[in-house]
C-alpha cells in the first residue's frame, strides 16, 4: 500500500524535489502484526530531521495516522516493514528551495526481508569495504541522497558478503551499508561518533538507553577498524532487523561465537 500525502497514489511530480535533488528526508520501521514498533522515535527523527532540512511540516498527527493506516493493512503479516518519505515539495528548477511550502508525504508498506532472521540466530560475515563515506554537515540525518549507500551495497554484493563495515574519509569507523556498528569489551560498550559522517539511527539510540540500564559503559569514539579484532562481541542494529551480531570480519571469526555473545542475546531477550 501507497500513500501520496494520505491518499492512495503511486506517482509523484517529477518535479518533486526529492527526485531531482534528494531534498527530503526518510525513516524505515517495523511493524508486527500492523502495529508499528518504536513510532514515537521515529517521528521524532523525523522532526529533527526535517527541522535541521528547513522544510516546513506542521501536519504530524496526519503523518501519524497515515502511518498507522498503511501498517494496519499489514496486520495479517507477522512482520512488515513501513517506510515514511518527506520530500520538500514540487520546486522549479534549481537549488533554491524559495516558494516550497508543502511537502510531499510518501508512506508505503514493503515485504520485511525474509533473511533478517536467520541473520540474528547465526550471525552474518562481514567485511572491511573500500568505499569510503565523506565528511559532511549533514552527518546524522537520514537524508535522501543515498547514493553512498548505493555504491556501498554494490561493494557488499560484488565481493559475496552479507554486509560491509564502511569507514569515513578519515579511516574512521562510521557504519555498515545500512546499520550502526556496536563491538563490546568487557563492560564497556562502543559505538562510533556520528559527527561527521552516517546516520543516527533510531535503535542506535535504544541500545546506548537499554546497554547503560544493563549496567555497561557506553562510550561514543573515533576509532579505526583494528579495534575490531580484540572485541569480544560485535554486532550491527537498524529498526527493522534489530540487533543482528557478526561472526566474521574478512578472515577474522570470532571464537566461540555463541558463548561470546553476552550482551546481544540480553538486549534481545
Amino acid at each position: 500500500m501507497i500513500l501520496l500525502n494520505g491518499s492512495p497514489n503511486n506517482q509523484i511530480d517529477i518535479a518533486d524535489r526529492g527526485l531531482q535533488y534528494g531534498d527530503g528526508c526518510y525513516t524505515t520501521m517495523l511493524a508486527c502484526h500492523g502495529k508499528v514498533q518504536a513510532l514515537t522515535r521515529h517521528i521524532a527523527r523525523l522532526m529533527s530531521n526535517t527541522d535541521a532540512l528547513s522544510i516546513e511540516v506542521t501536519n504530524w498527527q496526519e503523518i501519524e495516522s497515515w502511518i498507522q493506516q498503511v501498517a494496519r493493512e499489514t496486520a495479517s503479516d507477522e512482520k512488515s516493514v513501513i517506510k515514511v518519505l518527506i520530500s520538500r515539495g514540487v520546486g522549479g528548477r534549481g537549488y533554491s528551495p524559495t516558494g516550497c511550502t508543502s511537502p510531499n508525504v510518501v508512506v508505503s508498506s514493503h515485504a520485511y526481508p525474509s533473511s533478517y532472521d536467520a541473520w540474528k540466530e547465526k550471525g552474518i560475515k562481514t567485511i572491511l569495504l573500500e568505499t569510503r563515506l565523506g565528511l559532511s554537515p549533514l552527518a546524522g540525518i537520514k537524508h535522501l541522497n543515498r547514493l553512498e549507500q548505493v555504491l556501498i551495497k554494490r561493494e557488499v554484493e560484488d565481493r559475496g558478503a552479507d554486509d560491509g563495515i564502511v569507514c569515513d574519509l578519515n579511516g574512521n569507523l562510521v557504519e555498515t551499508s545500512a546499520s550502526n556498528i556496536f563491538w563490546r569489551k568487557d563492560r564497556t560498550l562502543f559505538t562510533p561518533d556520528l559527527t561527521l559522517s552516517g546516520v543516527e539511527g533510531t535503535m542506535r539510540r535504544q541500545i546506548i538507553e537499554s546497554a547503560t540500564e544493563c549496567g555497561y559503559q557506553v562510550d561514543i569514539v573515533s576509532a579505526k577498524p583494528d579495534v575490531l579484532w580484540d572485541a569480544d562481541e560485535v554486532f550491527i542494529t537498524n529498526a527493522v532487523m534489530g540487533i543482528v551480531p557478526i561472526r566474521c570480519i574478512e578472515r577474522t571469526n570470532y571464537s566461540d561465537f555463541d558463548a561470546s555473545r553476552v550482551l546481544t542475546l540480553r538486549l534481545n531477550a
